[in-house]
């Protein structure tokens, strides 16, 4: 069975024959936010707009449900 494309006899470049070690993955710089109105830095971190939206929006759902369910239960037991 040989290898697909037989690699072993493609041309290779100068930068695939030195065989450089692969670059160092460093973590990631976690940068505290600052506050732009005061220039100071948040302890807390600040959760984005689109965030407080969705979860807003989330709990007003869960609500507005929960009151159709009521509403509709109510009307169920008035016309029985």
């Amino acid at each position: 069975m040989t290898r697909p494309l037989n690699e072993h006899l493609l041309w290779k470049g100068q930068i695939q024959k030195a065989n450089y070690p692969l670059p160092i993955q460093r973590p990631l710089m976690i940068l505290p936010t600052v506050n732009t109105l005061t220039g100071k830095l948040t302890l807390i971190p600040a959760l984005d707009i689109h965030t407080k939206m969705n979860k807003s929006y989330a709990i007003y759902s869960q609500n507005y449900w929960a009151n159709v369910e009521n509403r509709k239960l109510k009307y169920r037991a008035e016309k029985s």
